[in-house]
């Protein structure tokens, strides 16, 4: 005698030890409505060597009972799409890890960047306050200031000097490089679009002397001709063009 044999999709796996719940759709047909219907029937089934992942199509069959709700066991993966999901997972997640890494190692640098440039503002009031003590010595006060004391200042004031390449001070050329982070750049552009977008667009839509490069850009974000294209689309399409800070805006206002 034949076993009873279904073929179904496993919806669970992981919960019990060597057991995936597999679902099995049927169409029987219901005399009330006189019509086919779907009906679905969860399975607990024995996955002796836990190969079954969500998603996998397999064909079950019937067994000796195992427990009360246990009385089929896999035996055949037809489409191992489970095991498609669950590399990529793992890739999704090394990926991830990547990335933070990345991330962390960025906050890091940024982080002893400005250390760098608090200590280098340390030292360049350290220069100054220096510098003023050493004029002071050299003026009425300079007889009765110990050579010794002189020697000292000139001495730290060289140190500081040669650590930063600096050669007069006050210093007439740049000492410190202060870096305005990108975010606060593109910020700054984006509200000058969003401040002028009216303007912006009548310009681009309306003048000859943009028409070519405006046609360009709705070429590349358009799937459609361009020609096809209602005026309120391109308007739109142009909108979101302007306002995404990364695009070099050809408009001069």
């Amino acid at each position: 005698m034949a076993k009873q044999n279904f073929v179904g999709l496993v919806v669970s796996q992981g919960k019990m030890a060597k057991t995936v719940k597999v679902r099995v759709q049927t169409k029987t047909y219901d005399k009330s409505v006189h019509k086919e219907v779907v009906k679905r029937k969860d399975y607990l089934v024995h996955d002796q060597g836990e190969l079954c992942k969500e998603g996998d199509i397999v064909r079950i069959e019937a067994i000796p009972k195992i427990s009360a709700r246990k009385y089929f066991a896999v035996a055949e993966i037809k489409v191992n799409k489970g095991q498609q999901f669950a590399l990529y997972e793992k890739l999704a997640i090394e990926k991830v890890a990547v990335q933070e890494q990345e991330q962390i190692a960025k906050f890091f640098a940024r982080r002893d960047e400005f250390n760098q440039t608090i200590t280098h503002l340390d030292d360049l009031r350290k220069l100054d306050s220096l510098a003023v003590r050493f004029q002071g010595l050299s003026g009425g006060a300079a007889h009765a200031a110990s050579e010794e004391e002189r020697q000292q200042l000139l001495a730290e004031i060289g140190a500081i000097k040669e650590k930063y390449n600096i050669k007069t001070w006050p210093a007439v050329e740049p000492v410190v490089s202060l870096q305005v982070s990108e975010a606060s750049k593109d910020l700054s552009v984006l509200e000058h679009r969003v401040a002028n977008i009216k303007t912006i667009l009548d310009k681009m839509l309306g003048e000859e002397q943009y028409a070519a490069k405006v046609e360009e850009v709705l070429q590349q974000l358009s799937k459609k001709p361009v020609a096809e294209l209602s005026k309120s689309v391109r308007r739109n399409m142009l909108r979101k063009w302007v306002l995404n800070e990364k695009n070099e805006v050809f408009v001069q206002l």
